[in-house]
């Protein structure tokens, strides 16, 4: 639409752009400046929109004027948003001449503390101005929060790690923790802490204490309870990864059925340790057999898995695990989970 307008304008000829009184331009060529004069113009009276200070919960609402100052209809082509916590629905996109339009504006505040700016895109068929941008402002005051929402846990075989979240925002002297959903990985553990600082105002918060014996990796979300109405629940994500000496490439196998798929695998397996030696890998269930090999690099170790002679993989329901024993001081036994995919079968769609 916009190369449309464009072109009625270049088909004014250049000497009657000149002489625009004179006598001797056309009628057509007259009549093309007359349609250049009816192209769309956007404005915006207010690009911008401040909130203010609010209190974290609710969604805040704005209406921002869109008007036509052309002489042809303005068409808005799209209304998009710099996050997903804003909304931008357009009442009408077509603006007729001399008229005005709205663009509503919603913002989500919940778990949004803070410094707030969002900004929203209008694209239409200006062609001077095809894109302007509207933004919105706030300042949310927390209820109640987790600082840091999201924890990442590393740790390596036999060491413990320590990491704490703490509450923030308006109630968090009311709020009263109880953990309702504990981590299922029993290498992690969280419980509630409190803490008195000097003030003698007790400060709350979660633990997260990771060990293990071995190396493995894991995330998922604790569930809390605060002992208030609103909110009555708050969630941390968390993810974690203990390493050791050895590492293991795939970290586990993984076979499909399918016809014509390979029945084996291979597994590299390699170690920081200078005098690392693979003892064994031998199965521990499944019906597979498992044999070491030493690459031409001479670095670490293969380990080829495949199925037993006479299995069919169809016939394979069950996954297995297969374990490698090394000289390794700290994971002298690693196992390697086996699973088996079904197939995904073709498409018969056309």
């Amino acid at each position: 639409m916009l190369t449309r307008n464009l072109s009625k304008v270049a088909l004014v000829p250049f000497a009657c752009v000149l002489l625009a009184t004179a006598t001797g331009c056309s009628k057509g060529a007259q009549q093309e400046r007359v349609t250049a004069i009816d192209l769309p113009t956007l404005q915006v009276p207010e690009s911008s929109y401040d909130f203010g200070e609010v209190v974290e919960g609710g969604k805040l609402t704005h209406v921002f004027t869109l008007k036509n100052l052309g002489g042809g209809a303005l068409h808005i082509d799209q209304v998009r948003t710099s996050c997903g916590c804003t909304v931008a629905a357009l009442k009408t996109k077509e603006i007729a001449p001399h008229g005005e339009g709205q663009v509503e504006v919603s913002f989500d505040t919940n778990h949004r503390g803070g410094d707030q700016r969002k900004t929203i895109t209008v694209t239409s068929d200006d062609p001077i101005k095809p894109s302007v941008n509207l933004e919105i402002h706030a300042n949310v005051q927390v209820i109640l929060a987790l600082q840091p929402e999201f924890l990442q846990l590393s740790s390596e075989v036999g060491k413990t790690q320590v990491i704490d979240t703490w509450l923030t925002g308006n109630l968090k002297e009311k709020a009263r923790l109880r953990v309702l959903q504990k981590p299922a990985d029993h290498e992690l553990s969280v419980k509630a802490i409190e803490q008195t600082p000097d003030a003698g105002v007790g400060v709350q918060g979660l633990r997260f204490t990771l060990s293990s014996k071995k190396s493995g990796s894991g995330s998922g979300n604790v569930s809390i309870e605060t002992g208030l109405a609103n909110p009555d629940k708050l969630q941390v994500g968390y993810a974690w990864t203990i390493t050791g000496n050895i590492d293991v490439s795939p970290a586990q196998l993984l076979f499909t059925n399918g016809k014509g798929d390979s029945l084996e695998r291979v597994l590299h397996v390699t170690s920081r340790n200078a005098d690392f030696k693979l003892h064994q890998a031998r199965i521990v269930s499944g019906p597979f057999v498992a044999s070491i090999e030493t690459p031409d690099s001479g670095v670490g170790y293969g380990v080829r898995v495949s199925l037993k002679k006479g299995v069919a993989p169809a016939a394979v329901a069950d996954s297995g695990k297969l374990e490698l024993v090394s000289n390794d001081p700290l994971e002298p036994k690693r196992e390697v989970l086996i699973k088996f995919a079904p197939a995904v079968a073709p498409s018969t769609s056309p």
